[in-house]
């Protein structure tokens, strides 16, 4: 696993007095067209089709092992509970992120373990089957010292974007602190590595740009573990094969199910964000500021 999609893992097995060496995970890793500009906004949708308490399905995990490097997914944690998630590594050991504005169901904190950082994570039960739908993007703050990341998603219950919250990252020079990428990645893991035999099912969608209006959908991706496409998505996927054929046959529509258990990448249809989408991300709320003594 990497340091990035490690980090909160260790932080939730500490907590519930576990070992780390129990979680198990499969990757997407998306191969996004090369671009003129670096990356400075992602936009995201994950279906959850088939899940099980201690899983998380993260969307998006940006520069691994590199300074302020992050990720942003859902979690199914159990106890009837469902969340967003959305953290980012220090800069240096030195230099440490902090959340500069959250919404106000939104909790924060510092983290340790493997790898610091700020972490944030808000409840909300996204169900079954259905698309969650998120956003983020990296602009500078008024100083140009740091790098503010905003993370926000879409409430079906409300049908408002949320602006969960943003996190500042003194820059020190990196790239990988004021943009997206190196080595741009998702995982559905398992970390608690229990019950590795229940049908667990996602299906991911990924757009890259550095506006609401230029943002490309990435349609090549290589995986590990059990991966593929389903119904022209990407999907990853933990459980006895018996029964998640069962989940493929029930969910691949008219566009089948492409096995990746080999070495090659595949490839997807490209897709477009709806219209309406793109207008809502060119206005979207601001989270309150958080005072400086709770940052």
């Amino acid at each position: 696993m990497n340091r990035s999609s490690c980090a909160f893992r260790t932080l939730l097995f500490l907590t519930a007095g576990l070992s780390t060496a129990a979680a198990y995970g499969q990757h997407l890793w998306w191969k996004p067209k090369p671009a003129t500009k670096p990356f400075t906004c992602i936009y995201g949708e994950i279906e959850v089709l088939a899940s099980n308490p201690a899983i998380y399905y993260c969307g998006c995990n940006w520069w691994p092992g590199n300074p302020a490097g992050g990720y942003t997914g859902i979690q199914d944690p159990g106890g009837a509970r469902h969340n967003m998630i959305f953290s980012i590594w220090d800069t240096t050991a030195d230099l440490h992120p902090r959340v500069v504005e959250a919404d106000s169901q939104t909790v924060f904190s510092r983290f340790g373990g493997e790898g610091t950082g700020a972490h944030t994570h808000s409840d909300y039960h996204w169900e079954l089957n259905k698309t969650y739908r998120y956003f983020a993007e990296k602009v500078q703050d008024s100083t140009k010292a740091n790098t503010l990341t905003k993370l926000y998603f879409l409430d079906d219950t409300s049908h408002k974007w949320v602006h969960e919250a943003t996190i500042s990252n003194p820059n020190n020079g990196n790239i990988s602190v004021p943009t997206f990428g190196g080595g741009l990645n998702a995982f559905l893991e398992n970390w608690a590595g229990q019950d590795k035999t229940a049908p667990k099912l996602a299906v991911y969608r990924l757009w890259v740009g550095t506006s609401p209006k230029d943002l490309v959908n990435v349609t090549e991706g290589q995986g590990d573990g059990k991966w593929g496409v389903l119904d022209g998505s990407f999907y990853l996927a933990e459980g006895d094969d018996m029964a998640l054929a069962s989940l493929f046959e029930k969910y691949k529509g008219n566009g089948g199910a492409t096995s990746g258990k080999h070495a090659n990448p595949l490839t997807v249809p490209e897709r477009h964000i709806p219209r309406g989408i793109v207008r809502a991300l060119e206005k979207l709320p601001h989270a309150p500021a958080v005072p400086a003594d709770k940052q």
